[in-house]
């Protein structure tokens, strides 16, 4: 994604379904074109279509856009997976 200001590789293991490497990454907030707000850009490649948080100032749309993230990972692990930083599974992802 173009202006990412972060970006994680995330192995989601599920018993039946096998191993999937998925990339949340955030975009860097910007000001919306008509100058009313912020946006900022999150997407969980593989798994979540890119989604725009928009927000009141730069540090809101940011919020927004990590707790999207953070709800797409709940999603994941609702549905069984064990998420890892490697391929492995020997390292845990943990979102605080």
């Amino acid at each position: 994604m173009k202006g990412a200001i972060a970006t994680v590789e995330i192995f989601a293991v599920h018993q039946e379904k096998g191993v999937d490497r998925l990339s949340l990454v955030v975009g860097s907030p910007e000001r919306c074109a008509s100058g009313e707000g912020w946006e900022c850009r999150v997407a969980l490649a593989d798994f979540a279509r890119p989604e725009t948080l928009l927000g009141r100032d730069s540090f809101e749309a940011l919020t927004l856009a990590v707790t999207r993230a953070r709800v797409w990972i709940r999603e994941l692990e609702a549905e069984g997976r064990v998420l890892t930083r490697d391929r492995a599974g020997k390292i845990p992802f943990e979102f605080p």
